[in-house]
């Protein structure tokens, strides 16, 4: 394994999980560390008369920990990950419990999926599904937006679990956003309204569903986490560079995306995974990473959903360099050309470079040297850090996704290496 340290926290699924996972990476918070071909093991404390064990299997990194933590990987994990990767000469040979050596069996004889994928199949259930969200919208409309300050919680959560019940899990948090922006935005009548003709046209698009063309049957499908899978276009094999991850929950599901960079192709495809649970059926694509393989791309009006074809094998590769837009303004305007055609795209893939952050009263701003800015999420936290990294000039590469309202950055470029921005959260 020749992950760097920056990389292996960058699978940290949350920051309680990255502040844990760096505090327990010190040999003596362990009872014992060993390794057996390609496991690593080890043995940590677990309350006042207790001992608990995590093992690690390297070809996939999959693992196995007694902690029970729903988050993966968990803290235990990723410390033994770092350990391993610092002071290896700190692990003794030693073959793992009975209950281990039965894990890495198994994980050694289970097959490689191409694509972790749960995929929803009942469409009459979405059905029913939008045809309440539809009178719940026009519903909204008719009483005014005035009184939405003054809705209970239940308002929205009952709608949301509706949207949930139907397998529309990304509509159902686009309703919990918009409960939060009557008491957090003050321009939200604006917003909501955008909301509602967004998700509105996603209902008339289904009504109509069987007369519309495959890719806009697949990017209607991809709005409501329907993610489309087959393709008539031949796999695209190429050296593929992991530009950035995003991991988050979905209803029971968690979904795993990874933005990968192509060398010869010089496109750039959306790897999600959908798991039950916290870990993704196929393989961690830590960022900086480089794989082999063939990528199939989903049909689309624009598209960057991908799936493996076969598998991919991580190589050691020649540095890659993406090609990103030169100003924020060629960013913007290849966006509108895909909402042109895909006007229920969520989220746009955007390498920036020549640029640098900056605070205003409103928040973070990222901005060009001809004055043109994009606005960062609310309340972020890494601007400070990325200031520095610029030293007052146009000097930033970053990579991140545009959703429409703000660029969420991904992932710097530090001296020809790709760094997870959200890793440096805690760091002064």
């Amino acid at each position: 394994m020749n992950w760097t340290t920056e990389q292996i926290l960058g699978l940290a699924p949350d920051q309680f999980t990255l502040r844990a996972g760096r505090g327990l990476a010190e040999p003596q918070k362990w009872l014992a560390l060993h390794h057996d071909g390609d496991v690593v093991w080890g043995i940590h404390p677990n309350g006042r008369n207790n001992s608990g064990e995590t093992a690690v299997y390297l070809p996939t990194f999959s693992f196995i920990c007694t902690c029970n933590s729903r988050k993966a990987p968990c803290r235990h994990s990723l410390a033994l990950l770092q350990l391993w990767q610092q002071q290896a000469t700190q692990f003794s040979p030693k073959s793992p419990k009975r209950n281990l050596t039965a894990w890495s069996k198994r994980e050694q004889s289970k097959p490689q999926r191409a694509n972790g994928r749960s995929q929803p199949n009942n469409l009459m259930q979405l059905k029913i599904g939008l045809d309440a969200l539809e009178l719940w919208l026009l519903d909204m409309v008719r009483h005014g937006l005035a009184q939405l300050p003054e809705r209970p919680k239940a308002y929205w959560d009952t709608m949301a679990d509706r949207l949930i019940d139907a397998q529309a899990i990304p509509l159902a948090q686009t309703i919990r956003r918009l409960a939060q922006l009557p008491k957090a935005q003050p321009d939200w009548p604006e917003q909501i309204l955008q909301e509602i003709g967004r998700l509105y046209l996603i209902i008339q698009g289904f009504h109509q569903f069987e007369q519309l063309p495959t890719t806009t049957q697949a990017d209607l499908q991809t709005a409501v986490g329907w993610l489309p899978s087959s393709t008539e276009d031949p796999p695209i094999n190429d050296s593929w560079l992991v530009l950035g991850r995003q991991q988050e929950p979905a209803g029971s599901h968690t979904r795993h995306t990874a933005w990968l960079w192509g060398q010869e192709s010089q496109r750039i495809a959306q790897l999600i995974d959908l798991s039950r649970s916290a870990v993704p059926e196929g393989r961690w694509l830590p960022t900086n990473t480089v794989w082999q393989g063939a990528l199939c791309f989903a049909p689309s009006g624009s598209p960057q959903i991908a799936t493996r074809h076969g598998q991919l094998q991580e190589i050691d590769s020649p540095a890659i360099t993406p090609t990103g837009f030169g100003t924020i303004r060629d960013a913007t305007q290849a966006y509108g050309r895909s909402l042109a055609v895909n006007p229920w795209l969520a989220d746009f893939p955007m390498l920036l470079q020549n640029v640098q952050p900056k605070p205003t009263e409103s928040g973070w701003q990222l901005a060009d040297p001809s004055g043109t800015w994009l606005p960062l999420p609310e309340k972020f936290n890494h601007g400070w850090h990325l200031l520095a990294l610029a030293g007052g000039h146009f000097h930033l590469t970053i990579f991140g996704v545009w959703n429409g309202r703000f660029y969420h950055p991904l992932s710097v470029n530090i001296q020809q290496t790709w760094q997870d921005i959200h890793i440096w959260r805690g760091v002064k």
